[in-house]
């Protein structure tokens, strides 16, 4: 959860629910400080946050927002993503999403057509009509179990996929539709 603002009333708003942050990279802000460039979890933003001033820590690492040693979280524009954040980005949300499975795992078990001509598997780079028809023939009726078994019988890496389409939602917010809206805020 979000830690209180300086009145020490709780946040509200999108960020709330966020539990905590992966660093994607830590800037010094003179004189005030250092503030980091981070995907929140489990609802998958782009944020920034100030660091308390004893406190250390690098891109990759997974902070708890209990802890006290990150400040309250504000959205961040992809654009405005330190250069070192954005080379980390599409590693981050692979992570995130092993870490959360479930709505993921999901969107493979229910997808179906959204239209006569497409179907949601066709929102994943890469995967045209054919492949959809091909995997909606492999999950069968019984669906999958978890990640690891839609990307062997698949064959292809589904974290992989379903991160570069975040990423994707995340540097072009008109996107839809919006996998992440779909699938993780809306259960987050």
């Amino acid at each position: 959860m979000q830690p209180n603002d300086r009145n020490g009333d709780a946040v509200d708003g999108p960020l709330a629910s966020e539990t905590h942050v992966r660093v994607l990279d830590v800037l010094d802000r003179r004189p005030i400080g250092r503030e980091i460039h981070a995907l929140s979890e489990p609802s998958l933003y782009l944020v920034r946050a100030r660091l308390n001033s004893d406190f250390s820590c690098e891109a990759g690492d997974h902070l708890d927002m209990e802890s006290g040693n990150v400040g309250p979280l504000s959205q961040l524009r992809f654009r405005d993503l330190s250069g070192d954040a954005n080379s980390v980005l599409q590693h981050a949300m692979q992570e995130s999403i092993r870490l959360n499975p479930d709505p993921h795992l999901g969107f493979f078990n229910r997808a179906n057509n959204i239209s006569l001509k497409v179907h949601a598997f066709q929102l994943l780079p890469g995967v045209g009509s054919s492949t959809a028809r091909s995997w909606v023939k492999i999950r069968g009726q019984n669906g999958w179990v978890d990640l690891a078994e839609v990307s062997e019988k698949l064959g292809v890496e589904v974290v992989d996929l379903l991160a570069e389409r975040y990423v994707g939602e995340l540097a072009d917010p008109a996107e839809v539709p919006c996998l992440l809206d779909l699938l993780v805020r809306v259960s987050a």
